[in-house]
């Protein structure tokens, strides 16, 4: 494998997880009749700082600085990433809907609250990106 391979294909299961996240709000979003226009900006930003972050995470993985498979290193991960990408969302979404990038009225009350969501998205972001590892190593062992 050439040496700037390596990180791509190092940070594709997290990164995938990030932009299939994406992918599913935007699709909620226009599922309970969000205008498609919403949805799209929604899916993308969304779904880009997830992915980022996501891909983040694997590579810290793949360089040892985390270990893998364990819970309690992907939570603290995403207590700080998940608010964040969460704030780029946020940011995001009210400047392209209306022209001005507006903050959460209460943004020490929005971080917070995003923290303690960032633990449910860890169990499934944990379950999900050592499926796709797994299957990632299988796929290049052969």
């Amino acid at each position: 494998m050439q040496i700037r391979e390596w990180p791509k294909k190092q940070a594709l299961p997290g990164a995938f997880v990030g932009l299939a996240a994406g992918l599913i709000a935007g699709g909620l979003a226009a599922l309970v009749g969000q205008p498609l226009g919403w949805a799209l900006v929604t899916m993308v930003a969304l779904g880009l700082p997830l992915g980022a972050l996501g891909g983040g995470f694997s590579l810290l993985v793949a360089a040892g600085r985390l270990p893998a498979g364990r819970f309690a290193p992907v939570a603290l991960y995403w207590l700080v990433a998940f608010p964040l990408a969460r704030l780029v969302h946020e940011t995001t979404v009210s400047l392209v809907l209306t022209g001005q990038v507006r903050l959460p009225p209460d943004l020490a009350g929005f971080l917070a609250y995003q923290g303690i969501v960032s633990l449910g998205w860890a169990i499934g972001f944990l379950w999900l990106h050592e499926r796709i590892a797994m299957r990632l190593r299988a796929a290049a062992a052969r």
